[in-house]
């Protein structure tokens, strides 16, 4: 009885359950179709924008093409008079050939014409008329008069077509060949302009790039010891990746602009709180460019002596890619160390060739990629390589900024084995300046 009694009550919590998480399914569907037509939406969207913005540039380039060609009919000289002869020569044999029907004119049998356009082709003008007919001879003479004193316009009554019938072949000629030079340099200016690397330039010329500082802490005290200044390109209210544009800038010569844009920044938004606090600093990256000449360190000394910025507060972040040229690089890298400025070695581990730079540049610290600092904790193959990365520094007596912290037992692993700086998520997101300064302060008043 006991078991019967409970049946129904299974069967319908059993049911509620059922029901329940059908309907969440339902809901969960709904809202990944929803989700899915409006992504669907926002791209036929920017598919109809794109669309629209290529036929208005078409629209352009197919009027400068006509452009030139309109203006030679419209504007070429002596169209006017050609278009006035040859309306006069058609009014005249309108009126001659209704005189040789009606009988007022007769062709005696050895007059040789093939048509009658051809007999007034020598009387173009509407003088032949007068001189060749009496005053007297047929009304129809007075009829022709009137037409063709009415059928000789003035300059701005000739039709379009009239007037490219009438225009020379060599200015029809030199306005299409106008036409076609200016729609071809007018699309090549605006595939330049509309292209990336036109993009791209356009930004360098308009100062389109900001500076957002990711804080390095010390993993001791979770304090705040620096940061590292990250360049974003603001396209078109949107921000867009270093990742993206740099490769980009550095294949066309425009990273060194991008630099020293980015290093004014720092000085504009920073320098007086640089200034006021001397155990901060701002790690800036250079390209290859500017660690195999000293162009970048004639620059920064000035500028940091005449901001009362000492030395050791800007730092210098290289890639491995700025290693190509060994030598060049070597000496640039010890000329910094020499002003004062730390210089690191930046994503260290993710390049063939990590060991031997360590071995063959004197650096002063090195950070580890966030591809390593992902795996800790992880069963994962390279799960050990930020340790043994942190066991040689240690060894070479240089310290480790580890990058990409985000989860704290990831800052507590890479803390008990010996690395003293880190970055990352964890501790706070890219900040502008004066969030960067807030963020500063509230760790200046609670130490």
């Amino acid at each position: 009885m006991t078991n019967g009694a409970k049946t129904p009550v299974v069967a319908i919590t059993q049911a509620r359950m059922d029901t329940s998480s059908g309907a969440a399914l339902k809901r969960s569907w709904s809202a990944l179709a929803a989700q899915r037509a409006s992504r669907n939406e926002k791209r036929n969207m920017n598919t109809f924008k794109r669309r629209v913005r290529m036929a208005f540039l078409a629209g352009i380039v197919l009027i400068a093409a006509m452009l030139p060609g309109a203006l030679c009919v419209l504007f070429a000289p002596g169209v006017d008079e050609r278009v006035a002869a040859a309306r006069e020569a058609a009014a005249l044999e309108s009126y001659v050939v209704r005189m040789i029907d009606t009988g007022a004119i007769r062709l005696t049998a050895n007059t040789s014409v093939a048509a009658p356009p051809r007999l007034f082709a020598y009387f173009p003008v509407a003088g032949f008329a007068v001189t060749a007919m009496p005053e007297n001879a047929n009304p129809a003479r007075r009829a022709y008069g009137a037409t063709s004193a009415a059928s000789a316009p003035e300059t701005s009554e000739a039709t379009f077509v009239e007037r490219l019938r009438a225009l020379p072949w060599t200015w029809l000629l030199a306005g299409v060949a106008a036409g076609l030079t200016l729609s071809a340099w007018l699309g090549l200016f605006m595939v330049r302009r509309l292209s990336p690397l036109g993009q791209l330039s356009d930004a360098v010329r308009q100062h389109q790039f900001i500076v957002a500082y990711q804080p390095i802490v010390d993993l001791t005290t979770r304090r705040c010891i620096g940061a590292e200044a990250l360049v974003r390109w603001k396209h078109q209210n949107r921000i867009v990746r270093p990742d993206h544009f740099i490769p980009l800038a550095e294949h066309r010569g425009l990273i060194q602009a991008i630099t020293d844009q980015v290093f004014d920044t720092v000085l504009l938004e920073l320098g007086e709180f640089l200034h006021r606090y001397k155990e901060l600093y701002v790690s800036i990256n250079l390209s290859a460019a500017d660690l195999t000449s000293r162009r970048f360190l004639e620059r920064l000394t000035p500028a940091l002596a005449a901001a009362q910025i000492a030395p050791q507060q800007i730092r210098i972040e290289a890639t491995e890619r700025c290693f190509l040229d060994a030598d060049a690089a070597k000496e640039v890298i010890q000329a910094f160390r020499d002003a004062g400025h730390p210089v690191y070695i930046d994503d260290f581990g993710t390049g063939y060739s990590s060991l031997s730079h360590l071995q063959n540049f004197q650096v002063d610290a090195l950070k580890i990629d966030k591809s390593f600092i992902d795996t800790v904790g992880q069963d994962a193959a390279s799960s050990s390589v930020a340790s043994h990365i942190i066991d040689m520094a240690l060894t070479l007596h240089v310290q480790v900024v580890a990058e990409g912290i985000e989860r704290e037992e990831q800052a507590c692993y890479l803390h008990t084995r010996g690395a003293q700086f880190g970055q990352g998520w964890l501790f706070s997101a890219p900040l502008t300046a004066p969030d960067f300064i807030r963020y500063v302060g509230r760790g200046l008043t609670t130490v």
